[in-house]
C-alpha cells in the first residue's frame, strides 16, 4: 500500500491580498513563516519512515517544503510538474472573480480554464505524472504545492470530475493544510483532506 502527504504552502501577502497568479518567488509572510514551522512539528511527530521531501519550484512551496525537511532532518527536491496553475491573463485579478466572472473563465475551445493559461485538467495531468517519479524510491513522500494545483490533481487521482470539484470547493486547502492518500491495488484513498488541525496554535500574533 502506498502513502503520500499533499500539503499547500504556507500563507503569503498574495495570500491576504486574494489576488491571483502570485509569481515564482512570492515569500511567506511571518504568519506564512510561524504556519510552516507548525507543519513541519506536525510531521515530525508522525514518526514517519524514511520521509522524501517535495517541493513546487515556487519559492513559497520550497520555504515550506525546508522547514518540514529540517525538522526531519531530510534534503528537499524540487519537483517540476506540482507547480500552481498558470492564470494567464486573469493574473492579478481578486479571487471573487471566480465566482462572479465565471462564465469568463474558458479557454477559446471552451473548455473551462484560464484564458491564456491552463486548465484543470491540464493542471492535474501534469501533477499526476511529477508524482509517478515519487514512487520510484522507497519511503513515503511529501509533497509541497498549491492551493488549485492541489484541487485539480485530487479530483483526478479520486476520481471526481475536476470542473464539479472545483465549483463545489470540494478539495479546497487552506494554507499549510495538509492531505494523507493512500492507493491500494492502483486506487486511491483519502485518510483526511485539508487538514488543519496541527495549525490551531498558530495566530496573527506578533512574535517577541
Amino acid at each position: 500500500m502506498s502513502r503520500l502527504f499533499l500539503v499547500r504552502h504556507a500563507r503569503t501577502a498574495s495570500n491576504v491580498a486574494q489576488t491571483l497568479g502570485a509569481g515564482h518567488d512570492d515569500p511567506l509572510d511571518p504568519l506564512g513563516e510561524r504556519q510552516a514551522r507548525a507543519v513541519a512539528a506536525h510531521f515530525a511527530a508522525l514518526g514517519l519512515s524514511a520521509p522524501r521531501i517535495y517541493a513546487s519550484p515556487y519559492r513559497r512551496a520550497r520555504q515550506t517544503a525546508e522547514a518540514i525537511a529540517s525538522a526531519l532532518g531530510m534534503p528537499v527536491t524540487t519537483l517540476d510538474g506540482v507547480q500552481e496553475i498558470h492564470t494567464g491573463t486573469w493574473a492579478g485579478r481578486p479571487y471573487s472573480h471566480l465566482h462572479t466572472h465565471v462564465h469568463e473563465w474558458r479557454h477559446e475551445d471552451g473548455t473551462p480554464g484560464f484564458p491564456g493559461g491552463e486548465s484543470l485538467r491540464a493542471v492535474a495531468q501534469r501533477f499526476q505524472t511529477a508524482l509517478e517519479s515519487v514512487f520510484e524510491g522507497e519511503g513515503t513522500p511529501i509533497v509541497v504545492s498549491h492551493g488549485a494545483a492541489l484541487s485539480a490533481v485530487l479530483a483526478l487521482l479520486l476520481q471526481v470530475p475536476p470542473e464539479e470539484a472545483w465549483r463545489e470547493g470540494r478539495f479546497t486547502h487552506g494554507n499549510a493544510a495538509v492531505t494523507e492518500l493512500l492507493a491500494e491495488q492502483g486506487q486511491w484513498y483519502a485518510r483526511r483532506v485539508a487538514d488543519t488541525a496541527h495549525l490551531v496554535t498558530v495566530s496573527e500574533r506578533t512574535e517577541t
